[in-house]
């Protein structure tokens, strides 16, 4: 078995594994804080594996690793479809009389309390959404953990590799090679202080371009150059036009085109194809646009001047984008963050992440994606296996973005899933009556039939992308 096989396997099975445990664990905290009876804690669907009994609840270790469920008491026909058997074996089937009956006996040592259609409409509402929730904190949990580890990522480097044509930088004057040395008067060290200078003083005033004034050195000489940034509102960002030289390379993938060329990190690459490179942006460039072809790459090591040839391979970077990549990352330094930076960036991020996938499942609803869109376990395997390639940091950033998906597939006013809970819970309040029993189960058969029907599309589709046929 190879090497990216194990990694392959270990990492998706962590992803899936970690999100389905705090998926199931958010469902069953909440029973319990509610005194609702939880029979079974299932990770996994259909025929179990493995089952333990501890206290009340049963601990099952099910066949189908794409998913779980807390079964408490007191959902009537619902315990049916959640599960073919109770945590004690059934004779007859759920919703005939004689199941119905059978159902009633076994559960008539649990009190009528603890059942969960006994509860007031907003412990159950807690209950049902307390799963996505908890995706959602861990997502949190995740990312702000990544950052309060690891640190701010910055790049540390201040001399001009790439100037953009008619761009802010351009009319200030900046030349590719100029160094960098004070924005407003303040030292620089990294290019993050650059950029945060330039732009700051103009958000700062509601978004009214500022004048900045920049100190830089060029041919030996110190001079300043006066740089206005640019508002651009249709993509809700600043443009200054210049990015960093920085040719030297940080992470290199494991079992990559560039690690199997030899690239490490700390090289600088200096020529593709024979062409100069003074920025990480100019190498993407050229690599993005060589999928499948020979590059010439030119690098140095510790004063020593290599080449070789290495030939991209063609990856997904966006539904319905695919570019060449050698799998080689920029480098960057560490800048240690506090505790509460590290909160507000793992909100951040989380809210970014959240807004990202909206914004794909709108699209893809719309028609305006096509099937590259679609994910299902062979794709979720892949990207996590090449996640922990790069790093395990990578990895735990990839399961922080799927526990977001999670999140807000579960919330879909989908039958058998968490938001069709909510939303026959919403009916109810509105109509002051309960949706019945009967309706809710056909309605959780149907749209448990949609959601196996749409799972094996993505099946098919893994299948079809990774053979390509």
């Amino acid at each position: 078995m190879s090497t990216n096989l194990l990694f392959t396997i270990f990492a998706f099975a962590l992803t899936l594994g970690l999100v389905v445990i705090v998926h199931e664990l958010g469902h069953f905290l909440f029973c319990k804080l509610f005194g609702v009876y939880v029979k079974t804690f299932s990770l996994g669907i259909g025929p179990k594996l493995l089952r333990k009994r501890f206290g009340e609840t049963e601990y099952v270790l099910s066949l189908i690793p794409f998913g779980g469920y807390v079964k408490m008491a007191g959902e009537g026909l619902m315990e049916e479809i959640q599960d073919t058997g109770t945590w004690e074996e059934r004779k007859y089937p759920l919703g005939t009389e004689e199941g119905n009956r059978e159902a009633a006996e076994l559960d008539l040592h649990i009190p009528e309390s603890r059942h969960l259609n006994n509860r007031p409409a907003w412990q159950r509402l807690l209950v049902f959404i307390a799963g996505p929730l908890f995706n959602l904190l861990l997502a949190f949990l995740v990312y702000a953990g990544i950052v309060l580890q690891g640190g701010m990522w910055e790049v540390p480097f201040t001399r001009v590799g790439a100037l953009s044509a008619d761009s802010p930088a351009a009319t200030a004057g900046f030349e590719v090679g100029d160094q960098i040395l004070s924005v407003d008067g303040l030292p620089v060290t990294v290019w993050e202080e650059i950029m945060n200078g330039i732009v700051t003083p103009s958000i700062d005033a509601a978004n009214t371009p500022q004048p900045v004034t920049v100190e830089i050195s060029r041919d030996g000489l110190n001079q300043q150059l006066t740089i206005v940034p640019d508002f651009l509102p249709d993509q809700q960002r600043w443009l200054v036009g210049i990015e960093p030289w920085d040719t030297t390379i940080g992470l290199v993938q494991r079992g990559g085109p560039a690690a199997e060329l030899g690239l490490r990190e700390g090289d600088v690459i200096l020529a593709l194809n024979d062409e100069p490179v003074t920025s990480f942006g100019a190498i993407a460039r050229i690599i993005n646009q060589s999928g499948g072809q020979q590059v010439l790459v030119r690098w140095q090591r510790d004063g020593e001047i290599l080449e070789g040839v290495v030939v991209p391979e063609m990856a997904e970077v966006a539904p319905d984008s695919m570019v060449g990549r050698i799998f080689i990352d920029r480098q960057y330094v560490n800048r240690d963050v506090s505790f509460v930076d590290a909160l507000v960036f793992g909100a951040e991020r989380t809210v970014m992440t959240v807004q990202a996938t909206l914004d794909v499942l709108y699209r893809f609803v719309a028609g305006r994606l096509g099937l590259q869109a679609v994910g299902g376990p062979i794709r979720i395997g892949q990207v996590a296996g090449e996640m922990l390639r790069w790093s395990f940091a990578h990895l735990m950033a990839f399961i922080a973005f799927f526990s977001v998906n999670l999140f807000l597939l579960n919330l879909l006013p989908i039958p058998v899933l968490d938001g069709g809970h909510v939303l026959f819970l919403i009916v109810e309040v509105v109509i002051r009556r309960r949706v019945p029993e009967r309706f809710q189960a056909i309605a959780t058969q149907v749209g448990l039939i949609i959601l196996m029907l749409f799972m094996t599309f993505v099946v098919v589709v893994d299948v079809w992308k990774v053979t390509g046929h």
